[in-house]
């Protein structure tokens, strides 16, 4: 794939888990059984091709047992004649695979369909995954399609699940346990792989809005991939690692430093001719438990000590990113390296508190002045060449617009090198224009650049909407809010670093079903949306929407206790390849916090036992008609009042004694009640 070099653009100054259910499934890391399209023009759509099909009525079909499992045939069959049975599994990923290397294609969308049960001499209920684990460049990735709840001998559940790969030099789909260790029976597996081909001869939103500012993208390893990566190549500018800049994607423990997933974002920047947008160095999500603790893994203080270890660890990771980009892509401002702004910090302001200040565990060691230190530390790592933005959320509204004001005011004062402002603008059609452009008015009064972080704009208007398809009206609703919007931003373009949308199409948004927050529909195609901002008078000349299944989101924006919150995860290293069972003890942290109809829940979960836990599952009871509506570090599901968070890809390995951190966002009808009991791999846990 090649591109042309975008021209250099000047300064200013001189750029959410998703929940959803199919019957009892809960949806993986890397899909989503959701039914989510929007208009889009495309011609007929060719069948897609059948990659894997397996009836065992002819045999085994290159199936295999997994660590100490043994397949054979079996009568107990959903059609036909014969399944597979698989016994002899003595721990949890023990099970049945299949070599999938020569059928699977990194960035490829496939639809695995399968049918599970236990046999007929098993007893109680499994929760049974559907997984595949990738290989590449030495490190093992486990990526979760699906897991069927509550599978028993009494019939068989389907599962239908969509799936894209990341890159792999080796990859085998396989069927596991949550932590039973039950025999399992497996039929009539079928993969369907859909290439999907983006229009490419459309105008390149780069290109449209080159006068105005760079435009950009967040992505995933795996929207640089197939159709996806020349999609993000065509049009895009710039682009954002959407998590594998996060804390703890790049040092998940203390002195570990992981590059990789990072790296491949930028050496396709670099291929392609487009900027960086870093993504982020503080935040108070995904940042491991261990920056916050001594050696020992007794929580820091405030005392003069434990200040000095917390500002030398973010010295220190600062620095590591910083000189890593240098040296591997040679000084920043030259042309090999692409990387021309970080995000510094990350959702810091909390209006409700009297000082405007989000009180988190930074917070709590060092006050506020770890944020003049974080820019402080950044600036002399990364030099001038590289913009240093401070980024939030709902910026547009006047009670949160205040405070964001007066502490970029305070920090400038003060001598901070806050180079630009941050607004994400996760909105919905019909949030308030104007408020959008006094926000950016009243930033431009402090003489910094600004930018656009993490647009998107849902099709719900509150949370009370559903659908599978969002109405052709919204849609025109939607298409017609871009287009304003982009006046808006057009009309302070001197004022921009750049404009990025979170996410490179509706199938890969982090909200929930049916928002189609994006430019393109889940088939790559040209929405309304995007003619709003290229050609309005395009708009509404698409075709009609058509329900398409759709992976799971990547790009994870932050997650926040207001009327749009931003979520979380999904790097790509893994979990070791031999994963254990259930705990031998477990404890579990709640702390929530609730406003109106909504709350924002934080989980620490914390292995109390002697053996390392390798893949867990956590389930909870949430009573009184309460949903989670998004969550991060997690793949997060709900069926009735029963909550299910199963780990992430990068967070399935607890020592003992270690903890992982999780949370969501979720509606309320009035009374929020906290969970009061919670089991880990089906062991209960105690109150921690």
């Amino acid at each position: 794939m090649s591109r042309r070099a975008h021209p250099s653009v000047p300064s200013p100054e001189t750029g959410p888990l998703t929940v959803a259910g199919l019957a009892a499934l809960v949806v993986g890391a890397l899909l989503a059984v959701l039914a989510l399209a929007a208009p889009f023009a495309t011609p007929a759509r060719a069948a897609a091709t059948v990659v894997v099909t397996s009836d065992f009525e002819d045999g085994l079909g290159g199936w295999q047992g997994r660590g100490d499992a043994a397949v054979s045939l079996t009568t107990q069959n959903a059609r036909g004649s014969q399944s597979l049975l698989v016994t002899g599994r003595t721990q949890s990923w023990n099970g049945a695979s299949l070599p999938v290397t020569t059928t699977f294609a990194p960035g490829v969308t496939y639809t695995v369909s399968l049918w599970l049960r236990l046999p007929s001499t098993g007893t109680g209920y499994a929760d049974l995954r559907v997984s595949v684990q990738r290989d590449n460049a030495g490190e093992s990735s486990y990526d979760t399609v699906a897991t069927a709840t509550g599978v028993t001998s009494g019939g068989w559940q389907q599962v239908t699940a969509s799936y894209t790969p990341g890159p792999f030099d080796s990859a085998q789909l396989y069927v596991e346990s949550t932590d039973s260790l039950t025999d399992i029976l497996v039929d009539d597996v079928v993969v369907t792989g859909d290439r999907l081909t983006p229009d490419l001869t459309l105008p390149a939103l780069d290109t449209t809005l080159q006068p105005w500012f760079p435009f950009g993208i967040a992505v995933e390893p795996a929207d640089v991939l197939a159709g996806r990566g020349e999609l993000v190549a065509h049009h895009a500018a710039q682009i954002t690692p959407g998590n594998q800049m996060k804390p703890d994607a790049i040092q998940p423990t203390e002195g570990e430093f992981r590059f990789g997933p990072a790296d491949q974002l930028v050496d396709f920047a670099v291929e392609h001719g487009q900027r960086v947008y870093g993504h982020t160095l503080v935040w108070h999500q995904q940042t491991p438990q261990w920056w916050f603790e001594r050696n020992d893994g007794v929580a820091l203080t405030t005392s003069a000590d434990d200040q000095a270890l917390l500002r030398s660890r973010l010295r220190t990771h600062i620095r590591a990113i910083a000189d890593h980009y240098r040296e591997t892509y040679g000084e920043f401002g030259t042309p090999g390296n692409p990387i021309v702004a970080f995000d510094v910090v990350n959702e810091v302001i909390d209006e409700s508190q009297p000082d405007g200040l989000r009180r988190s565990e930074w917070y709590r060691i060092l006050g506020p002045s770890y944020i003049a230190n974080a820019f402080t530390y950044a600036r002399a790592a990364f030099g001038p060449e590289v913009k240093l933005f401070i980024n939030d959320y709902n910026s547009e509204y006047p009670n949160k617009r205040a405070p964001y004001v007066a502490l970029v005011t305070s920090l400038l004062e003060q001598g901070v090198p806050v180079d630009g402002v941050g607004h994400q603008l996760h909105v919905e059609v019909g949030r308030s224009l104007s408020n959008i452009e006094a926000t950016i008015t009243a930033f431009e009064g402090l003489g910094v650049t600004q930018a656009v972080t993490e647009l998107d704009v849902s099709t719900y208007l509150h949370g009370g909407e559903s659908w599978t398809t969002p109405p052709a009206e919204r849609l025109l609703e939607q298409a017609y809010y871009y287009r304003d919007l982009f006046a808006v931003l057009k009309r302070h373009a001197s004022s921009f670093e750049s404009v990025t949308v979170w996410g490179v199409d509706d199938s890969r948004t982090w909200l929930r079903s049916g928002a189609a927050p994006l430019l393109f529909d889940g088939r790559l195609q040209a929405k309304s949306a995007f003619w709003g901002i290229v050609d309005p008078s395009r708009i509404g000349t698409t075709a009609t929407p058509t329900p398409t299944p759709t992976p799971t989101p990547t790009p994870t924006p932050t997650p926040t206790p207001t009327p749009t919150p931003t979520s979380t995860p999904t790097p790509t290293s893994t979990p070791t390849a031999t994963p254990t069972g259930g705990p031998a003890g477990c404890s579990v942290r709640w702390v929530g916090n609730a406003w109106n109809t909504g709350l924002t829940a934080n989980v620490r979960v914390t292995n109390t036992g002697s053996a390392t836990i390798d893949g867990w599952t956590l389930t909870f009871d949430f009573p009184n008609g309460q949903k989670v509506t998004q969550g991060w570090s997690a793949e997060w599901s709900q069926t009735g009042s029963a909550v299910t968070a199963t780990n992430a890809p990068w967070n399935g390995r607890l020592a003992a004694g270690s903890s992982v951190e999780i949370g969501f966002n979720a509606s309320h009808p009035g009374t929020p009640t906290a969970p009061t009991a919670f089991r880990l791999n089906g062991a209960p846990c105690a109150a921690g």
